[in-house]
């Protein structure tokens, strides 16, 4: 991967949803005061931007960036390089946008968090729900909010890069652990 994609698969991921979603997605598992639910989401490199549309290469601690994509059924993307954000069965839009925290080459080296970001995931229900957080490879991000039925929700939820779509993003499957509040 060359260097000017490193950053945007670095910056690249997430995605999810809360109560209310166990008929919505059967990949939801239920256990004491969590729920657990499996989303895949693949982001589209041709709306990402950094501030002042400035270069890849330029980016540095700092910088920020915003990038769309779509939400899809737990499950649904296939692991590998394949796939196109505009294929049918999106079940929802996610924006996510963020500052950089380590310049090009140091995210190269491996410096992490790459960046610190927010994330809204838009069903096409009308619910929706935010995280906030390091880069994923950091470690869990945590579930902030929603609006609609989801509004109050909180949890935490984690991401794996399960491959990379046509747009030269990643794809990614992420879990989400969201608290039941009794």
């Amino acid at each position: 991967m060359n260097g000017t994609l490193h950053v945007r698969w670095a910056a690249g991921v997430v995605v999810f949803g809360l109560a209310g979603l166990i008929s919505t997605f059967p990949s939801v598992v239920q256990a004491g005061h969590e729920e657990s639910l499996t989303l895949d989401v693949a982001i589209d490199c041709r709306t990402w931007r950094f501030n002042q549309g400035i270069p890849d290469s330029a980016v540095g601690r700092g910088d920020t960036f915003i990038a769309n994509g779509k939400i899809f059924r737990g499950g649904t993307l296939p692991a590998g390089s394949t796939g196109d954000p505009d294929a049918p069965g999106s079940i929802g839009t996610f924006i996510e946008h963020g500052t950089m925290a380590a310049t090009l080459a140091e995210i190269i080296a491996g410096k992490r968090p790459a960046f610190i970001g927010t994330w809204l995931h838009m069903l096409n229900d009308g619910r929706a729900i935010v995280a906030m957080g390091p880069h994923p490879d950091s470690g869990p991000m945590a579930v902030v909010g929603g609006m609609g039925s989801l509004a109050g929700a909180s949890g935490q939820m984690t991401v794996n890069i399960i491959g990379e779509n046509s747009t030269g993003c990643p794809n990614v499957r992420v879990t989400i652990v969201l608290q039941k509040h009794d």
